[in-house]
């Protein structure tokens, strides 16, 4: 008597492999084709940078935005504080053009020919005189001659720094002769990109 097969087994199949129901074939069809796309996904294609490299690449383009970052808080501090130096020499200048200059009245004259009619003492006293004037007038002007060098040098100075600043930052100013900032581009320049975390 023929031993039974285990009632979990599975019958054999008595049918020639052609006309048996593609029921393995499928499966191993199914099992090659998701180790090739597995190993599809872990071995990378020809060609493409190793994990190590790409975290260097990754390390290395973090240090260049970390350097361009530098340089533009850099570069904002620096426009900050060329910007208040000219807001500084534009005060002086302003400062010096309310005082008004007065022109100079002409000097005293000495005549020595009309002199000679007075007396000794009155000669004397008139001598003092003139020259209490002419050291006067020299006071008044030596005091306008100093008042027109602050006046020029404070110009001079308004002058370069505006020019410093131009050719630096060429845009933000309004006009070539202007001194007068242009709201967006002081933002464009003042604005940095974020450091990487």
């Amino acid at each position: 008597m023929p031993l039974p097969f285990p009632p979990s087994a599975p019958a054999f199949d008595a049918r020639p492999l052609r006309s048996r129901p593609p029921r393995w074939s499928l499966l191993i069809s199914l099992g090659l084709l998701a180790s090739c796309a597995l190993g599809c996904r872990t071995t990378p294609p020809p060609g493409t940078p190793s994990p190590a490299a790409q975290a260097e690449a990754l390390r290395e383009q973090n240090r260049q935005q970390e350097l361009a970052a530098r340089q533009c808080r850099k570069r904002r501090q620096e426009l900050q504080q060329d910007l208040a130096e000219l807001r500084r020499a534009e005060a002086v200048l302003a400062e010096e053009r309310a005082v008004p200059l007065s022109p100079l009245p002409a000097p005293p004259i000495w005549d020595e020919s009309a002199e000679q009619r007075y007396s000794k003492v009155d000669q004397q006293l008139d001598r003092q005189r003139y020259e209490q004037e002419l050291a006067a007038w020299n006071q008044l002007r030596a005091g306008t001659e100093d008042q027109r060098l602050r006046l020029t040098q404070a110009q001079q100075r308004l002058d370069r720094q505006a020019q410093r600043l131009q050719k630096r930052y060429p845009g933000l100013f309004t006009g070539p002769t202007s001194i007068e900032v242009k709201p967006q581009e002081l933002e464009r320049l003042n604005r940095c990109p974020a450091t990487p975390a």
